[in-house]
């Protein structure tokens, strides 16, 4: 997990930032929106992991994009300009190009989710609702860490059969991964409930049981919540009259000024300006 001042700040207001950024992130479907959206989140994935790490994330994100800009004009021939002809299919520009904007909404969606969870760990989101929902915080916190958990599994697990037995990408090795990984969950299920029992999970008697909490909300998390809350409703404004001003269908254009989108960039960028002051703070301490 990233670790920088974002420590600093209640999980809350981690919380807030992400969840205004996403929300406006998956209904902000016009160019400029997705544009903004997407350089935020690669621009934060480029100065937390690297150049490699991001790019080879792209690897198999990039080809999500180009499917659904190559099927939506099958289905959804509309537009007002005919770029060719098959068969019975006639493909439009004003179709390629509404594919290719839902594409790249996806991955700058899948983008700012990992965001969230690089800067939001398991244990904040269990401090945030553990109060509140104790078992859908248990298991959302869980999630988010058996998952990477089960993926570097698989790898390595992977490696070792390829290593053993030679074979690659065929039907009985990818039934040993799966069989392997299954009864590696299963007995790891088994000692986390034996765990979670012993440490009296489930267990409250009288009284509702208290969350244990590491952060105190203190007068600078509110002031942050107050200006992220702000920051969010500027930018839910430009978006919302960049996305109603602009129009795919029959014909693609805008009316809505570029300078609407300003506050929804900021807000984008922002993340990855704390990143790069915290170096810039560190070399210089250096």
């Amino acid at each position: 997990m990233w670790r920088s001042s974002f420590d600093s700040w209640h999980p809350l207001v981690l919380a807030a930032y992400f969840a205004g950024t996403i929300t406006l992130a998956m209904f902000g479907l016009a160019p400029g929106c997705v544009a903004a959206s997407l350089l935020g989140g690669v621009a934060f994935a480029l100065v937390t992991q690297g150049l490699a790490p991001t790019l080879a994330k792209l690897r198999w994100q990039l080809p999500l994009l180009l499917l659904i800009c190559v099927i939506n004009p099958l289905y959804s021939a509309r537009g007002a300009t005919l770029l060719a002809k098959v068969g019975m299919f006639r493909i439009y520009a004003e179709s390629l190009a509404y594919g290719a904007v839902m594409g790249a909404l996806l991955v700058a969606v899948l983008l700012w989710f990992e965001a969230a969870a690089s800067v939001v760990g398991e244990d904040e989101a269990l401090e945030l609702g553990g109060g509140l929902l104790p078992s859908v915080s248990l298991a959302a916190s869980m999630v988010m860490r058996l998952i990477p958990q089960l993926m570097r599994r698989a790898r390595a697990t992977r490696a070792v059969l390829r290593a053993t037995s030679g074979t690659r990408h065929g039907r009985a090795e990818g039934m040993r991964l799966l069989g392997i990984l299954l009864t590696w969950s299963l007995e790891d299920s088994v000692e986390r409930s034996d765990s979670m029992r012993a440490r009296g999970w489930g267990a409250s008697v009288g009284r509702r049981r208290r969350p244990y909490r590491s952060h105190a909300l203190r007068t600078r998390d509110l002031a942050a919540l107050v200006v992220i809350a702000l920051l969010v409703a500027v930018a839910a404004g430009g978006v919302m009259q960049t996305v109603a001003g602009w129009r795919f269908y029959p014909r693609m254009g805008g009316d809505a000024s570029p300078w609407a989108l300003v506050p929804y960039a900021l807000l984008c960028l922002l993340p990855t300006a704390v990143v790069l002051s915290d170096d810039l703070r560190w070399r210089l301490a250096g």
